[in-house]
C-alpha cells in the first residue's frame, strides 16, 4: 500500500503560493516600472489583491482543523487483485 501524509499536498500548495508571490511581485513591479498608474490599471490590480486575500483567509479558515498527519492512500494493491475476482 502506497500512502503519503496528507501534509505532502500542503507543501505543493505552499509551493503554488510561492510561485504566485514571485508572479506577483512580478507584476506589481511591471506596473511601478512602466509607470501605468491609470485607473484601469488600478481597479485590476485592487481586484486580483482583493480576490488574492480573500482566498488565502478561507484557505487558512479551512485548513485550520485538519489533521496533517492523516495517511493518504494513493494505491493499494487489493484495488487491483479484486477486479478479477467475481
Amino acid at each position: 500500500m502506497l500512502t503519503v501524509p496528507l501534509y505532502f499536498f500542503l507543501f505543493a500548495y505552499l509551493i503554488f503560493l510561492a510561485i504566485f508571490a514571485v508572479f506577483s511581485i512580478l507584476n506589481f513591479y511591471h506596473v511601478l516600472e512602466t509607470v501605468s498608474f491609470t485607473l484601469t490599471s488600478f481597479i485590476t490590480s485592487f481586484f486580483i489583491f482583493s480576490l488574492t486575500v480573500l482566498t488565502l483567509y478561507f484557505t487558512q479558515q479551512l485548513l485550520i482543523e485538519i489533521d496533517w498527519q492523516t495517511p493518504v492512500v494513493l494505491f493499494n494493491s487489493n484495488w487491483v487483485s479484486n477486479i478479477f475476482n467475481f
